[in-house]
């Protein structure tokens, strides 16, 4: 059973919108993506500027057609072996545009068969063993490649649905709707856990958050560097 969700980050930590469960391989494809960004387009105001990030295991040239088409901005992980055209020689893959570097920044390559337009930024840090290679919608630049870092606060979001909280795994069921339902449940939890932590450390702080300089956990909004942060309010949404 596979399950794609749609998460919300508010403060450091992801919160579930919108999934879809399917029996069958881990990668649902776009059909279901788009399903699910609709959804979620849906509810926005007019003029919120949101922020998608989503790990190599999701994009495709049809995903990047769709945020495109609709203005969001993007951090989206890629593979490796992902088709590239940077206009400076003949085609190569993006593995091979990161092989030996540190940092690399590049402007209008093409992307996938089709040619698709973006910018990419490649980011390599010492001790990681893969580099970090992002498609952006803006300038590229370190800091437009460390947005992508607020991804990882959909990480506790699944530890909380696996073994360190519902242990959804055990629930041993192998029906779709059944299993879209029960997460319903847990995503209802999960937020009432969640809003009961910020107000409580907003009323009862602990000594060190008491302490000058401690910044309190906001309530929504995504990483000081990150396009999602455009305007007060403004969403950055998770993909995964």
């Amino acid at each position: 059973m596979a399950l794609l969700v749609v998460a919300l980050r508010v403060g450091d930590r992801a919160l579930p919108l919108v999934w879809r469960a399917e029996a069958g391989p881990a990668n649902i494809g776009f059909e279901s993506q788009q399903r699910l960004l609709e959804q979620v387009r849906a509810w926005l105001p007019a003029g919120a500027q949101v922020l998608l990030s989503a790990d190599r295991f999701y994009p495709s040239a049809a995903l990047f057609g769709w945020v495109q088409t609709h203005g969001w901005g993007y951090r989206l992980r890629l593979k490796g072996n992902v088709l590239a055209d940077t206009g400076h020689g003949d085609e190569t893959i993006t593995g091979q545009l990161a092989q030996g570097v540190a940092e690399r920044y590049l402007s209008g390559v093409r992307l996938f068969t089709q040619g698709l337009m973006t910018n990419l930024g490649i980011l390599h840090e010492a001790g990681h063993p893969d580099p970090w290679i992002i498609a952006m919608d803006c300038p590229p630049s370190r800091a437009s490649v460390l947005d992508y870092a607020a991804r990882w606060a959909i990480e506790p979001m699944f530890s909380d649905f696996k073994g360190r909280g519902f242990d959804l795994g055990s629930s041993q069921l192998w029906h779709a709707d059944r299993l879209e339902r029960l997460v319903l449940i847990m995503a209802l939890a999960m937020y009432w856990c969640v809003r009961v932590g910020q107000d409580d450390a907003l009323a009862r702080p602990t000594p060190l958050e008491k302490k000058p300089g401690n910044k309190m956990t906001p309530t929504i909004g995504a990483s000081g560097n990150s396009a999602a942060a455009w305007s007060p309010g403004s969403s950055a949404v998770c993909a995964d």
